[in-house]
């Protein structure tokens, strides 16, 4: 059996990633849009502020993947008000992500970027570090939601990446 790689890593958490995004937005589908939107006290404040955040952020990172630049930061970005439209730009973006990580361009692994921190401090990284960030953010903010879902009574399920439906390794 052959070790598993960085790629594989990457492989392997962006389909997670789809997995965990379709069972969140299934479940935020069945609260309404006014449980989505209530401020629970979340640092984002409400379920759908959160999803955007996300939704955001994944650019972000994606085009520092990508490209080494990102678009201009704003924590509190409204990415879409509907959530269907929000929903369906999800899956593209995670599709794109998917995409992205299968991709036979690896150029994007060597770079670095620099890249200052909502500390203040300018660093320079590398631009695979990225791609640990990202699936961490992920992962960060989905929890704050299942938390809040959690307390209205609903079970999130599962969430065990080697448990992740069709991983292909």
């Amino acid at each position: 059996m052959a070790r598993m790689t960085f790629d594989d890593y990457g492989c392997a958490m962006a389909k997670y990633n789809t997995w965990q995004n379709n069972v969140l937005y299934d479940l935020c589908d069945q609260i309404g849009d006014e449980e989505r939107r209530r401020d629970r006290g979340m640092f984002f404040k409400s379920i759908n502020a959160t999803l955007n955040h996300l939704v955001h952020i994944d650019r972000r990172i994606l085009s520092i993947m990508k490209t080494g630049n990102a678009p201009v930061y704003d924590a509190h970005t409204q990415v879409a008000d509907d959530f269907d439209e929000l929903r369906q730009i999800r899956r593209d973006l995670d599709a794109e992500i998917e995409a992205f990580v299968a991709s036979d361009d690896r150029d994007w692994q060597d770079g670095y970027r620099k890249f200052t921190g909502v500390d203040g401090i300018t660093r320079t990284l590398p631009r695979p570090l990225f791609l640990v960030q990202f699936f961490n953010h992920q992962t960060h903010h989905r929890s704050q939601i299942t938390s809040e879902l959690h307390k209205m009574g609903i079970d999130y399920g599962i969430t065990d990446v080697p448990l992740t439906p069709d991983l292909g390794l």
